[in-house]
C-alpha cells in the first residue's frame, strides 16, 4: 500500500500531505538494477540530445511578447515595459533571450523543473533573470504551505531563497510543487539505449568477431595453446590462421542478427521520442514523405510546444512581474513565428488576415521587415458575399452595362 500512497500524493491526490523536502525521483524503479544517469551522460545518447535540442531551439526561437490591458480589456503591445526589455533584449548580463529560454527548456525537459533567480530594482521591477541548475536545487514546504528554495554550490554550501525570488517552471506531472525528473523516470529506457550503443561499439571494435571457446580432441600442452592463440589473434587483424590440430569452435555470444541490434536501436529512438513528446520523423531525418513530416510538425506544435508555452507563460506571470505589472500585463509567446522559415504558409496567412480585416497591410509589412506605404493603414475586407435572398438580382450601380445600339441591316 505504500507505493499507492506515494503515487497518490505525488500525482496530486486530494488531501495529500506535501510538507517536507520535495522528491522528484521515483520511490521504486519499474526495472531493477538500472543505472542512474546524469544530464551529461544522458545527452551523449544521440536521440536524447536531438529531442532536447528540438525542444530548446523551438521554444527559444519564439518571441516572448508583453501586452498591456487597457480599461476596455484590449491587449496592446507594451514595448516600453520593463518585462519587454528583459525578454526581448537581455534577461541577464551574460545571456541573450534565446540562450535564457534554451537553458530553461533544457532543465525543464531533463529534470522536470527549471529555476531562475529573480534580481529586482529598488522599485521591485525585474533587473535580471539568471538560470539555476535543477540538480543543485532543493524545495521545502512547511505545514503552512510556505516554500523555501535551497540552492547548493560545489562546496555543499547553500543559499535559501523565498518563492518571490525564484522563477519556477515545473513539468505538469508532479505534485503541484515540483515536477517529476524525467531522467529518473526513464532510467530503464536509457539503460536499454546505452547497452545497445555499447554493443554496437564493441561489435565494430572487435571487427564483428564472435567470442567463444576452442575445444580439442586431444590434450594440448601450453606451447601448443599459445600457438593456437597467436594464430587466432592474427585472424582478428586480417591474417590467415594456420592450425594443424583438430579444433572445434563454440560461440558464446550472439550475432548482431540474432540480437536484432539494428531493430533494437531503431525502437530505442521511438521509445525516447515518446518520453519527450517529439515525433520520430523530426529526429531520424530519414528522408520520409514530405506530407507526413508536415503532419508531424503540426502535431509537435499543438501537443508539445503549445502546452510548454502556456505553462511557461503562467509561471512567468506568477512570480516575475512586480505588483503593478501583474494585474494589467500579460506575456505570450508569438506562435506565428513558427512560420518564419516557411514563406508560402506565411504569405497565405498574411493574405487571409488582410482580406478579412484582421490586420492592415502596413502591419503585415512591418512584420515582414518592409517600410510602410501611404494609404495602407486601413482595415480592408472583400465584399463579394451576398445574402441568399439577393442571389439572382443585379445591382445596376455595381454592374456596369453597355447600352445597345441598333445598326441598320446592310444589303
Amino acid at each position: 500500500m505504500a507505493i499507492f500512497k506515494w503515487l497518490y500524493s505525488h500525482l496530486g491526490g486530494v488531501g495529500a500531505d506535501y510538507s517536507g523536502w520535495q522528491n522528484t525521483y521515483p520511490q521504486l524503479q519499474a526495472v531493477d538494477d538500472t543505472t542512474r544517469y546524469t544530464t551529461d551522460q544522458a545527452v551523449q545518447i544521440s536521440t536524447v540530445y536531438a529531442c532536447v535540442d528540438r525542444l530548446c531551439s523551438t521554444m527559444a526561437s519564439l518571441p516572448l511578447e508583453v501586452f498591456k490591458l487597457d480599461r476596455d480589456g484590449h491587449k496592446l503591445p507594451d514595448n516600453a515595459c520593463n518585462l519587454s526589455q528583459i525578454f526581448r533584449e537581455s534577461p541577464s548580463y551574460a545571456l541573450t533571450p534565446y540562450e535564457f529560454i534554451s537553458l530553461m527548456t533544457q532543465q525543464w525537459a531533463l529534470r522536470g523543473n527549471a529555476y531562475a533567480l529573480i534580481v529586482r530594482h529598488t522599485d521591485k521591477t525585474v533587473k535580471s533573470l539568471t538560470p539555476l541548475s535543477a540538480d543543485q536545487m532543493e524545495v521545502y514546504q512547511d505545514e503552512t504551505g510556505r516554500l523555501v528554495y535551497r540552492y547548493y554550490n560545489r562546496n555543499s554550501e547553500y543559499v535559501e531563497y523565498k518563492p518571490e525570488q525564484i522563477l519556477h517552471w515545473k513539468m505538469n506531472l508532479g505534485n503541484g510543487i515540483v515536477g517529476l525528473s524525467k531522467l529518473e523516470f526513464m532510467r530503464a529506457t536509457l539503460n536499454e539505449a546505452v547497452n545497445a550503443q555499447a554493443t554496437a561499439v564493441d561489435l565494430y571494435r572487435t571487427h564483428g568477431k564472435q567470442g567463444g571457446i576452442l575445444t580439442s580432441d586431444v590434450i594440448l600442452n601450453n606451447k601448443q595453446k599459445n600457438e593456437v592463440a597467436e594464430q587466432f589473434a592474427k585472424a582478428r587483424h586480417g591474417g590467415i590462421p594456420v592450425i594443424n590440430a583438430n579444433l572445434h569452435f563454440q560461440a558464446l555470444t550472439l550475432t548482431p542478427a540474432q540480437t536484432e541490434l539494428l531493430a533494437s536501436r531503431k525502437w530505442g529512438v521511438e521509445e525516447i521520442c515518446r518520453w519527450f513528446g517529439v515525433p520520430p520523423a523530426l529526429v531520424q531525418n530519414d528522408g520520409g514523405d514530405t506530407g507526413s513530416i508536415e503532419e508531424a510538425l503540426q502535431l509537435f506544435y499543438k501537443t508539445t510546444i503549445l502546452p510548454m508555452c502556456v505553462s511557461l507563460e503562467q509561471s512567468i506571470m506568477k512570480r516575475v512581474p512586480c505588483v503593478d505589472e501583474r494585474f494589467n500585463h500579460e506575456v505570450r509567446f508569438k506562435l506565428s513565428a513558427l512560420n518564419r522559415a516557411n514563406d508560402r504558409d506565411r504569405a497565405s496567412i498574411n493574405a487571409q488576415l488582410v482580406q478579412n480585416g484582421i490586420k492592415t497591410r502596413n502591419e503585415i509589412r512591418i512584420e515582414e521587415g518592409l517600410p510602410t506605404v501611404e494609404g495602407a493603414d486601413s482595415l480592408t475586407a472583400q465584399n463579394n458575399l451576398q445574402p441568399l435572398e439577393n442571389l439572382g438580382s443585379a445591382d445596376a450601380s455595381q454592374t456596369p452595362q453597355t447600352p445597345l445600339r441598333e445598326e441598320p441591316i446592310r444589303q
